[in-house]
């Protein structure tokens, strides 16, 4: 099997995410009878689709794995939905900040995931790792990405996840008080999630 596993590069004041730094981790390990491709995503709404688009043309995967970074979260989110909806409170990192626009006018409402969540999930709380599934994706950069990703793979038939991820201990310039998971541990969850599938 081949997976495509994608997080997102730095954004707002921070100079690491998450998403990105497992996913670096994850591109070092073996994985036997399958193979992973990386890729670094925009916190872009307007790049970061292209970007995956022409990663999955590249790749052809089997399973569309992607990593997002959740400040606050307390738990990795399995996401189940994504939304035809873009809303931020803040903007992207090329200072682009929607207000209750469409992703695609003409697209469905919600995409849902075709990846077996709970499967997945009792995998992963087989190790006592923190995890939920999540029935929102918000409406950032993360469910847009999420939203055009599941619109191609699911008429593929690709398997596809978004996962959310909280902050990992040691990161910089995270707000205090914010919830932490040790980044080895977030690697083992995502290795699991690969095994399971």
């Amino acid at each position: 099997m081949k997976i495509l596993l994608t997080g997102f590069e730095p954004f707002g004041n921070l100079d690491s995410n998450s998403s990105w730094e497992v996913t670096s981790k994850i591109a070092c390990h073996y994985f036997e009878e399958h193979t992973v491709c990386v890729e670094q995503l925009p916190v872009s709404f307007n790049r970061a689709g292209d970007v995956l688009s022409k990663a999955i043309q590249t790749h052809r995967p089997d399973f569309v794995l992607m990593l997002g970074q959740s400040g606050g979260a307390e738990k990795i989110k399995l996401e189940r939905v994504a939304l035809n909806m873009m809303d931020a409170k803040k903007a992207d990192n090329d200072g682009f900040m929607p207000s209750e626009l469409p992703i695609d006018k003409d697209g469905e409402n919600a995409y849902f995931t075709n990846a077996p969540l709970k499967e997945i999930l009792e995998e992963i709380e087989k190790e006592e790792i923190p995890s939920i599934i999540s029935n929102s994706c918000g409406l950032y950069v993360c469910n847009c990405t999420y939203y055009k990703a599941l619109s191609y793979c699911i008429d593929k038939g690709i398997k596809c996840l978004f996962v959310h991820l909280p902050y990992y201990d040691g990161q910089n310039g995270i707000p205090e008080g914010k919830a932490m998971l040790d980044l080895n541990i977030m690697v083992k969850a995502i290795e699991i999630i690969i095994k399971t599938i």
